[in-house]
């Protein structure tokens, strides 16, 4: 059984367009939104809290907010920790990063066009930089509110060298955080018909350091890094039906990204119709996972692919996973390494790598790929489905990522705290929702070559939840198998009964299965002696009284030709009702008759008089009678007539 995900949520007043949690503390996240310049009633803030509660000061109106995230002691709820106002003149919050932190601060980059003046004048200062910083606790002072922390604006550039008034920053990223080494960064153009990719490194912020610019007549639909050295990374970028890949380091390099990889396009005549890219994410230096949206809302698929050794060519597909028709289109992607490398120069090792994709009807999809290392040669499994959440989104997920996870450092003990990871989404319906995810350490192999430290995963690895569902399976199904055994046994009158099946099984199904006729609990008390209990017939007793068990009637049969067993009516026994054991060649012919050749009449008197005796009753039917020989009735006709 999968594990229980816990989480939150929060209604704030105003769009969420974006979300980033601290790198360096996983109970922090960041969300950006709001109306935009000359809208009524919502204007553009930052906030930052703990975790979000709703009946507090996150439904204060016209924020954008800045958020701590839940800690494991509060997996329900959501608090706000501190707010900013931006200008009601500029534009809302599109796109946001949170980078390292420097001294007491970190920083949050983001993208906030300036007022529509300033930018018709080409004067637009789209590129905003932030800092959190958290007052230390004073004596007695153990609340948020009380640690006094703040949102301040450091800084805003201009880093796009176009100037068009309808275009904003619409992506903004960062690469992974290492410490003591530089982190780089990138913002793309939305709206722009000559789009723009520009790098930056986050050492300086007032203006960043540049990197580089890419220009292209086709918009950046997502833009990733990975760093594979201390001052080397390499950046992946798509548009619609394109990858790009470039290396970027401390020397100066003019080349142009190379193509990585191309949708295949018909020769139809018609209007090309082909799938498009959404988003692209790094897993290894070799791999690089896509989310891709099939044209006319057809579905959405994730491939992996694998570039080439030498670095020139076009990748090829390793993995590809269409998602359930349910989701027609995905609006965004995040990705989680479970292990990543203690540093851009060490190889990745086994690893899981979590996957999010966002749908166009507010779901969430998670998948998990684990990553296989030996050598030199690393592979990676099937995309495999993990969990499916229905968020309470009522409109489409505008913004999704994880937090950063880094296992720690020693073994697993005793001692070592729970591991969690958070997913969070946000949506322009003014809702953010914080998932948070148990993680399980998976012991490692030192044989194999792999660390003495264990990795982590979001559940137990695929092999061994199968084998153990089927060990659980088969348990369930030999023990439904006892049950109905014992059942039928039981209603058989094979065993003694312990599950009570005659009391819950309708007395029609008995009589099909062959349930022999039960008598009342007080029988013993008036049953005669002559009963053999280990063969079933009667016995030789001087009264010759009829069997009062259960097998009564069965033992009522022919017996070996020289002895039968009739029954009479007889005044003088129990009932009126006697079981003989008559011998043919002593005491001539029987003179009964079985239960098919007797008379309606006959019948019903046998009926009456069986039942007075405790011997029949009108559930057992008359299929028990049959082959029984039973001698006259005195006066049936009469008691059947008499009886209607």
């Amino acid at each position: 059984m999968a594990p229980l995900i816990a989480s939150a949520k929060a209604t704030l007043t105003y769009p969420l367009f974006a979300c980033a949690f601290d790198p360096l503390d996983s109970s922090r996240l960041v969300v950006g939104g709001g109306g935009g310049p000359g809208r009524s009633g919502v204007s553009n803030k930052i906030v930052s809290s703990n975790s979000f509660n709703c009946s507090g000061a996150c439904n204060k109106a016209k924020q954008i907010l800045v958020q701590t995230l839940l800690d494991t002691s509060k997996s329900t709820e959501i608090e706000e920790l501190a707010q900013i106002d931006l200008s009601k003149d500029e534009d809302s919050v599109m796109s946001l990063a949170v980078g390292q932190r420097k001294g007491k601060s970190t920083f949050v980059f983001a993208g906030v066009n300036s007022n529509p003046k300033d930018v018709e004048k080409g004067n637009n200062k789209h590129f905003r930089v932030f800092g959190i910083e958290a007052a230390g606790k004073g004596k007695g002072k153990s609340s948020p509110e009380s640690a006094a922390t703040k949102i301040t604006e450091v800084s805003r550039a201009t880093l796009f060298s176009g100037s068009e008034k309808d275009s904003y920053q619409r992506i903004t990223r960062l690469s992974r955080p290492y410490p003591n080494l530089p982190q780089l960064g990138a913002v793309a153009t939305g709206m722009a018909k000559e789009s723009e990719i520009v790098l930056f490194d986050t050492s300086s912020i007032s203006p960043p350091n540049s990197r580089g610019a890419f220009k292209s007549n086709k918009e950046a639909e997502d833009v990733d890094f990975i760093q594979t050295g201390d001052n080397e990374f390499l950046v992946a970028y798509c548009n619609e039906h394109e990858i790009y890949v470039k290396e970027i380091s401390s020397k100066p390099d003019e080349e142009s990204p190379r193509t990585a990889y191309i949708i295949p396009f018909s020769d139809s005549l018609e209007k090309p119709t082909v799938p498009q890219f959404r988003s692209v994410r790094w897993l290894t230096k070799d791999l690089i996972l896509a989310l891709t949206n099939i044209h006319s809302n057809g579905g959405v698929v994730l491939q992996i692919f694998r570039l080439p050794p030498s670095g020139k060519g076009q990748a090829r597909i390793v993995q590809s996973h269409r998602l359930p028709s349910s989701i027609t289109k995905a609006t965004g992607l995040a990705v989680s390494n479970l292990t990543p490398p203690t540093s851009p120069s060490v190889e990745q090792g086994y690893t899981q790598f979590l996957i999010a994709v966002a749908g166009h009807d507010s779901s969430i999809s998670l998948f998990k790929v684990d990553l296989q290392v030996e050598g030199a040669v690393s592979l990676v499994t099937k995309i495999k489905p993990f969990r499916t959440f229905k968020t309470d989104h009522p409109f489409s997920i505008t913004g999704i990522t994880f937090s950063n996870f880094t296992p720690p450092a020693h073994p697993v003990t005793a001692s070592t705290p729970p591991q969690y990871l958070k997913l969070a989404s946000t949506g322009v319906s003014n809702t953010v929702i914080v998932h948070t995810l148990p993680l399980f350490p998976v012991p490692l192999s030192v044989k194999r070559g792999q660390s003495r430290t264990p990795r982590y995963v979001v559940a137990i690895p695929s092999g061994a939840a199968a084998l153990g569902m089927g060990i659980i399976l088969s348990i369930i199904a030999a023990a439904l198998i006892a049950i109905l055994v014992q059942g039928f046994l039981e209603i058989r009158g094979a065993v003694q009964p312990f599950l009570n099946a005659s009391n819950y099984i309708p007395t029609v199904w008995q009589e099909a299965i062959g349930k022999p006729y039960v008598f009342p609990k007080d029988y013993n008390q008036h049953a005669g002696s002559g009963y053999n209990h280990h063969i079933g017939v009667p016995s030789d007793s001087e009264d010759g009284s009829a069997l009062r068990l259960p097998g009564f009637f069965e033992s009522l049969k022919r017996g070996d030709g020289e002895k039968i067993v009739i029954v009479k009516d007889t005044p003088e026994a129990r009932g009126g009702v006697k079981a003989h054991l008559h011998d043919e060649k002593v005491e001539g012919p029987h003179g009964g008759k079985t239960w098919e050749e007797l008379g309606h009449e006959q019948k019903e008197a046998w009926k009456t008089k069986l039942k007075d005796a405790g011997h029949w009753a009108e559930g057992m039917g008359e299929t028990i009678l049959k082959g029984v020989l039973f001698g006259e009735v005195a006066g049936a006709v009469g008691q059947a007539v008499g009886g209607g």
